[in-house]
């Protein structure tokens, strides 16, 4: 779902660009369980500052950054620092319907995205499939009691497929394998963590097949 002129100017706006580098860079990649993430995939990418923030804090040699509005997409591209041109590319896509193999990153991010989803569970789903076995879910969404104020409300228009609850968010995780033990929540407010993509072990070699 695409950002109305309000959001966009809440998206885009200088503190909020500082925030995200500052703060919730910060508090996520200290939740992750690994120093480097080579290859990573954002969505909802807005503007570009959750892409800078990942290539520099969470060592991303590659960050693919997808949004569904392609005036953000443009934007992103012109705001991008030039020193990190050549690690990032930003493409127009839906996070409900990533154009990307199965497997194929180390991380996934959503930095306030999931919310603006028709099917939130589809973009979780999504993010499962495209994680490496043993990739990690980053992630900093509002719950539905605060999409639900008034003043939310009248400011910005979110889907109702896109609300969840900490319960609710935990267990659409975790049908997708991601555990949950380091998810976390400010009161009603907001979910936050990462979760972790179960691994699949190979075939013991010594005890496989058949007897």
């Amino acid at each position: 779902m695409k950002l109305n002129f309000i959001e966009r100017l809440i998206t885009g706006n200088p503190v909020r660009s500082l925030v995200q580098r500052r703060v919730e860079g910060s508090w996520l990649k200290r939740m992750g369980t690994r120093s480097v993430y080579p290859l990573c995939l954002e969505i909802g990418c807005g503007g570009g500052t959750g892409a800078a923030v990942i290539a520099r804090r969470f060592g991303a040699e590659r960050v693919v950054a997808i949004d569904i509005d392609p005036r953000q997409i443009e934007r992103a591209r012109r705001s991008m620092d030039r020193d990190l041109e050549g690690r990032v590319a930003f493409r127009v896509g839906d996070a409900m319907a990533i154009d990307e193999p199965s497997g194929k990153f180390d991380a996934v991010f959503s930095f306030g995205v999931l919310h603006h989803m028709e099917d939130w569970r589809k973009a979780v789903r999504e993010a499962a499939r495209v994680l490496k076995s043993g990739g990690e879910f980053f992630f900093e969404e509002p719950q539905r009691p605060f999409l639900r104020n008034v003043f939310v409300r009248l400011c910005t228009r979110h889907p109702a497929g896109g609300e969840f609850d900490f319960e609710e968010f935990k267990a659409g995780l975790e049908e997708n394998q991601i555990e949950t033990s380091r998810v976390r929540r400010l009161g009603r407010i907001c979910v936050f963590g990462v979760g972790r993509k179960a691994e699949r072990h190979a075939p013991d070699a010594r005890g496989g097949g058949q007897r």
